[in-house]
């Protein structure tokens, strides 16, 4: 899964602000037998950074720095880097079973100058995740080295970077 966004926000063409964000993301699965490791890295810049609040990056919950609520932390620029790991633990068609754990490490900055890798926050989870009909069911737990720890039920694909 790849992801290349380039937006540009300009008021000479009807928009209220003048901005540019830069979008890159990668995700890569690997399975063997039961098993399924998946990397991953995102990167989200605002060029000048300028863009308005409602188009601040977010990052925070489940996968997404584990442990902070759902885009808990917003930021003119982001980063996110994450290994996941998930074993298939039945093998009932309709409801195929999972239970994995992920680690993450990212951030999210107001000013590009504060960029470090020195200030990322380290979070990570454990979780069980069901095939269901109606689509992917997660219940999860995630804690983060900023002493923050959430609980998570999700249904449906988590495909964000």
């Amino acid at each position: 899964l790849g992801l290349a966004e380039w937006a540009y926000s300009d008021h000479r063409i009807g928009a209220d602000n003048d901005f540019e964000q830069v979008r890159l993301g990668y995700e890569q699965p690997y399975t063997w037998g039961r098993n399924t490791l998946i990397g991953g890295l995102g990167i989200q810049t605002t060029l000048d950074d300028n863009a308005p609040i409602e188009s601040l990056f977010r990052l925070g919950g489940f996968k997404r720095l584990s442990g902070f609520g759902t885009d808990r932390l917003s930021g003119q620029h982001a980063g996110l880097a994450r290994l996941i790991y998930q074993r298939r633990i039945n093998d009932i068609q309709l409801a195929k079973a999972y239970v994995g754990a992920s680690l993450e490490a990212g951030n999210v900055w107001q000013d590009s100058g504060d960029i470090s890798l020195d200030n990322l926050i380290i979070a990570g989870s454990a979780f069980l995740g069901v095939d269901t009909p109606v689509g992917p069911l997660y219940l999860g737990y995630g804690r983060n080295d900023t002493g923050a720890g959430s609980l998570y039920l999700y249904l449906g694909p988590l495909l964000s970077f």
